[in-house]
């Protein structure tokens, strides 16, 4: 696919937003212009959405009508983006413990409600860092360098983590649940982003035993949030599905 990624220099301030909020680190700021490496671009459109002068296009998608909807849970759809930058500041037990009581409203096969969920804070996340980055280092070497200069790309700097635990065969309960609290926290304008790393390490016995689930428990999907420390202006570029209908 053609990401078609076009910068109108015109309108261009060389804020260098673009280049600070992608994950790919695909684009460069030389001298007036935002270069693109393509082969190294994810697809992801966060420059696009958070071009504070709508002067970046991509996919032939035009950021000047790529707006807002005005139904409340489109726009909720619309503006849940990947946060990888959050302010320090912490919910109280009690803000937690309110925001939270909407996973109860999540589907459940047979109404079973086997799911439980787990919040993790700050200080407990700074210890999780480099038991996460051990057990992944072997897939991913370049966390070493960030984790040794005090950098984290395992929760992004982020306050509180999101668990869903299950014992036994596992069910899609805990995922449905958190990616509805997604939403709910897009419309709250917090930042949440699914911590893929955090992910892949929390079944192994180094991060079960801290966090004190038992071994027959099993972490179904993570999920971090807090206040945002960045902000976007619109909704991601993305092309037209091909929806196909019988």
């Amino acid at each position: 696919m053609s990401i078609k990624f076009i910068v109108q220099e015109d309108k261009c301030t060389q804020c260098n937003k673009c280049v600070e909020v992608c994950s790919a680190k695909c684009l460069t700021l030389n001298g007036t212009k935002v270069i693109i490496n393509e082969d190294k671009c994810h697809k992801c459109g966060h420059c696009f959405s958070i071009c504070p002068t709508a002067a970046i296009s991509m996919f032939d998608v035009n950021p000047a009508t790529e707006n807002y909807a005005d139904d409340a849970v489109l726009k909720a759809i619309q503006m849940r983006h990947s946060i990888r930058s959050f302010k320090t500041e912490m919910f109280s037990t009690q803000e937690l413990k309110k925001m939270l009581q909407s996973l109860k409203y999540g589907p459940s096969a047979m109404n079973a409600r086997k799911t439980r969920f787990l919040v993790i804070n700050r200080p407990k996340l700074e210890q999780l860092i480099p038991i996460v980055g051990e057990v992944v280092i072997s897939a991913y070497p370049y966390l070493k360098a960030y984790i040794q200069n005090s950098v984290d790309p395992i929760f992004r700097g982020g306050p509180h983590l999101l668990l869903s635990v299950e014992k036994g065969k596992q069910s899609e309960d805990g995922i449905i649940a958190i990616s509805e609290f997604e939403l709910y926290a897009s419309n709250m304008g917090l930042g949440t982003c699914n911590s893929g790393f955090f992910k892949s390490a929390s079944n192994t016995p180094q991060v079960k035993t801290l966090l004190g689930l038992k071994e027959d428990e099993t972490v179904t999907h993570c999920l971090v949030f807090g206040k945002p420390n960045i902000e976007f202006k619109r909704p991601v570029a993305r092309p037209d599905l091909d929806i196909e209908i019988q």
